[in-house]
């Protein structure tokens, strides 16, 4: 069977280029042949057309072999170029070849020009295989192999000729740290796969934010960074992280799990927080933290102060490694009261930390930091036994039985173990399931709201009491409420806070309460601190109040003195 070949043949003789054509076809040859004569023609040829071969004359009145050699070049493509003439001098050829010519032949032993053919071929693809090897290779080199955005290597090469730029033209430039918070919920909870597609649709969206120019990289995990190398102000770089907040707020929808995801954003600018690469990347990252610090899904401005606070950060994440063991952590314990009955139907357990040196550290101070270092399941699992094993000892003590609530993190609720460890607690404190109250929020309910599903019905199935904490702040889906086998759902505090004088507030709040009624559901609003407010919840039929208008979080002896304060008082 005939092999094919596309041959670019530059002659000005129509008879020599048959001859060519006739000698390819007899060598076994399907030849495909266009013939030009000039340079023009030829550059036209080599833009339409992808050829095989290039064949030519040394020399003719409008071109000659060197002119065409350099068009192929000049060009891109690559493929051997021959030399068939009928009288060319030795040292000629040889000239011609140390410019790039592969062989020559003369015109009188037409039958050299197939072997030669074959030969500069088949090297020709070996050529090509080298290049596409090396390709590779430098693509893997500087490109992510999940997402295909470049990876540390390239933002760092592009970054260094951003700021060599920038500071020739004394212009701005922004980095932007991003940062999937919560991310490795998604990995623990349905494996690395799902999170490796969520991954590739984050950087979809990210990369549909750009201008042409800027460069989104992925560092690694989930981090992402963004370079704008010409900005003319701050808030160029604000509006940029606006626009990546709302573009990762749609849910996104993997295997048929409804995902829903924030980013904390950490910016720095060249020249006033750093003029080399590592420091805008460093401070970049310190925002980041800061970010995180201020409770996620927002963005931050480096400023110098962040330094000392990530000084600070490091000590205290270093302090709370030894704390359990130093048993350095207590708990307080928030009443809840029955709207009807102004009996303490529940308490709230709280985790604080007596630290040796800085004194009571508040939880927004360090639980942020458990999480991100991991502590928060060891911490978490200790809080619940403790809470637990009170309970179980005011009631032994003779006090009236009544539900202690135990906030879950977003880390303790994907740890699989999670259902085995409750029920183990339960057993080993000696406290029924009915009188134990766990909390979750809105936004870790609704970060795999099938997965939620399944955990929640463990819980019920055991017995145990299940409350939304902080609903009104997330993104719930109504279809999902009513799935969700919860028993109360908490008003969050930044909604009555203002309840009494702001409509809006009063509004959201009402419409939280209609809405857990209807699904059966009871009604908790923490955060009560006055009468209005008390007045507004009573007049709106709200079941159950928590705050400072009736206590505020207080250690077990006191709390125990205080209930049997008011039992005697109502005897």
């Amino acid at each position: 069977m005939a092999t094919p070949l596309r041959v670019l043949l530059v002659d000005d003789s129509e008879e020599d280029a048959m001859l060519v054509c006739h000698a390819l076809k007899k060598g076994g040859y399907e030849v495909v042949c266009e013939r030009v004569e000039t340079a023009a023609a030829m550059s036209a040829s080599l833009g339409r057309q992808h050829w095989d071969v290039v064949i030519s004359d040394h020399s003719m009145p409008h071109l000659d072999a060197p002119r065409a050699l350099e068009l192929l070049k000049k060009s891109g493509a690559d493929c051997p170029f021959i030399i068939v003439s009928g009288n060319i001098p030795e040292d000629t050829a040889v000239a011609a070849m140390k410019l790039g010519a592969q062989d020559y032949i003369m015109k009188d032993n037409l039958t050299r020009l197939c072997v030669v053919i074959e030969r500069e071929l088949r090297d020709a693809e070996v050529r090509r295989m080298r290049v596409r090897a090396e390709e590779m290779i430098r693509h893997q080199t500087h490109y992510d192999p999940l997402t295909d955005l470049p990876n540390r290597t390239m933002f760092q090469d592009r970054l260094m000729l951003a700021l060599a730029h920038a500071g020739r033209q004394r212009r701005m430039l922004a980095i932007l740290f991003v940062d999937l918070d919560r991310f490795k919920t998604i990995v623990d909870t349905l494996g690395h796969a799902i999170g490796d597609r969520v991954l590739r649709s984050v950087a979809e969206r990210l990369t549909g934010a750009l201008k042409e120019g800027d460069t989104l990289a992925r560092l690694g995990g989930d981090e992402f960074v963004i370079l704008l190398p010409q900005i003319h102000r701050a808030e160029d770089a604000v509006a940029l992280a606006h626009k990546v907040l709302d573009l990762l707020k749609p849910a996104f929808m993997c295997d048929g799990h409804e995902l829903h995801l924030t980013s904390s954003i950490g910016i720095s600018l060249y020249p006033y927080d750093g003029e080399n690469a590592d420091t805008l990347l460093k401070n970049a990252d310190t925002a980041l933290y800061r970010a995180k610090e201020q409770g996620r899904n927002n963005y931050q401005l480096y400023t110098p102060a962040m330094n000392a606070r990530a000084f600070e950060r490091l000590a205290l994440e270093n302090s709370m490694r030894k704390a359990l063991e130093r048993k350095e952590f207590l708990l307080h314990y928030q009443p809840q009261i029955d709207f009807k009955t102004r009996e303490v139907i529940g308490v709230e357990a709280l985790v604080r930390w007596q630290h040796p040196d800085l004194g009571l550290v508040h939880p927004s101070e360090f639980v942020p930091l458990a999480e991100e270092t991991g502590l928060i399941a060891p911490l978490g699992e200790w809080v619940l036994r403790t809470a637990c094993a009170q309970a179980k000892a005011w009631q032994d003590a003779g006090l009236p039985p009544f539900t202690v609530a135990v906030n879950l993190s977003a880390r303790q609720f994907i740890e699989h173990t999670l259902i085995d460890m409750i029920a183990r607690t339960l057993r080993e404190t000696g406290l029924a399931a009915t009188w134990l109250e766990i909390e979750i929020t809105e936004s870790i309910a609704m970060q795999n709201a099938d997965y939620t599903i399944i955990i929640l019905r463990d819980l019920k199935a055991m017995g145990v009491q299940i409350s939304m904490d902080d609903f009104g702040t997330g993104y719930s889906s109504l279809s999902y409420l009513k799935k969700f086998p919860i028993d109360s759902l908490k008003i969050d505090q930044s909604f009555v806070r203002d309840i009494a004088t702001d409509e809006n507030d009063a509004a959201i709040a009402n419409a939280i309460i209609v809405l857990a009624h209807s699904l059966g559901l009871k009604v908790v609003a923490e955060g009560v601190e006055t009468k209005e407010q008390e007045s507004f919840l009573r007049d709106h039929h709200c079941d159950r109040l928590q705050g400072f208008l009736f206590s505020t979080p207080v250690a077990a002896p006191l709390f125990e003195t205080l209930m049997r304060e008011r039992i005697e008082k109502t005897a």
